[in-house]
């Protein structure tokens, strides 16, 4: 890539960081500015909300060590790496941050088959932890029947995240909160929603 390339890149991770944070980033801020501690100070929900903006944005997909990697990795490693990918072929090269050595995160296409332009089981696990409305650290730590109580506040956040993170803007019934009480069953809805014909509710 060229160095307008990397100049993009680095471009957007700062942008997303710099909304992540909601704040100036320092003015000592260069490649070799950590990511975690001791630099950025970012922290593990905060990792996984800038991986989602970077494969979303770059069409590349992190595994579950690299997001762990960018806890000890600089900006410039991260860029660096993310440029590595978009050179690359399809499948990831692991530099960079040097920890993509597992297996790839599921996807929307992966093992839970949820059709296109539908978030997978783990992707609404990951929306979940965002908007606060189930806070842990690790989505995956969440359990497929993990139970959820959504209201009008949380399921306002709950959409807006899943407007920021999948670009998908849903207006979920009210009518249809009370029966979205686990993970599986805001999946499940989601999955009916955005596979309805347009005239379904929600869309």
């Amino acid at each position: 890539m060229t160095t307008t390339d990397t100049e993009r890149i680095s471009d957007f991770v700062l942008g997303v960081i710099r909304d992540m944070l909601n704040m100036p980033l320092p003015d000592t801020t260069s490649p070799d500015t950590p990511l975690g501690a001791g630099g950025l100070e970012l922290e593990s929900l905060s990792y996984v909300e800038l991986s989602v903006h970077i494969e979303r944005e770059f069409g590349i997909q992190f595994s579950d060590e690299a997001v762990d990697g960018f806890a000890t990795a600089t900006l410039g490693e991260l860029v660096s790496d993310i440029r590595t990918r978009t050179a690359g072929a399809d499948a990831d090269t692991g530099t960079g941050t040097g920890t993509d050595t597992g297996t790839p995160r599921p996807s929307a296409e992966s093992a839970e088959a949820a059709p296109a332009g539908v978030p997978s089981l783990l992707d609404v696990k990951r929306l979940l932890a965002l908007s606060q409305i189930i806070p842990v650290a690790d989505p995956e730590s969440i359990a497929d029947d993990e139970p959820v109580v959504l209201d009008s506040l949380t399921l306002v956040w709950f959409q807006y995240q899943l407007n920021e993170q999948h670009g998908i803007e849903l207006d979920i019934d009210h009518a249809a909160v009370d029966e979205l009480t686990s993970v599986t069953a805001i999946h499940a809805y989601l999955r009916d929603a955005l596979t309805a014909p347009t005239e379904a509710v929600g869309r």
